[in-house]
């Protein structure tokens, strides 16, 4: 395939590499990081209350090492780069409400 410049084609690039099966579902965890708890279980809570919740299997906040919340956003999907690009701009989009930042993303391959 053929990924655009940048970070996430480079990881993309790599998944390809090493021979990272994208035929098939795949938890992706998704990663943002909040001041307080509070702004992160509201974070959590417009996930946990999408209709079509059923998608995320595991939606969790806990003390962060460095301080503040973070909130794990893991839904099963396949793995493609729009797919993951789009799950993270709407974890960008509802971030972005509060004082928090998104923290990476990332994918076990099996």
């Amino acid at each position: 395939m053929s990924y655009p410049e940048g970070a996430y084609g480079d990881v993309f690039r790599r998944m390809e590499e090493s021979g990272f099966d994208f035929d098939k579902d795949h938890v992706v965890d998704m990663h943002a990081v909040f001041a307080t708890e509070a702004e992160a279980d509201r974070i959590a809570l417009m996930f946990v209350a999408d209709s079509d919740v059923d998608q995320y299997v595991n939606i969790e906040t806990k003390p962060y090492d460095e301080g503040g919340m973070e909130l794990t956003l893991s839904k099963k999907m396949l793995v493609t780069y729009d797919a993951v690009c789009q799950l993270e701009d709407l974890l960008a989009e509802r971030v972005s409400l509060v004082d928090g930042y998104l923290d990476g993303w990332g994918v076990m391959q099996q």
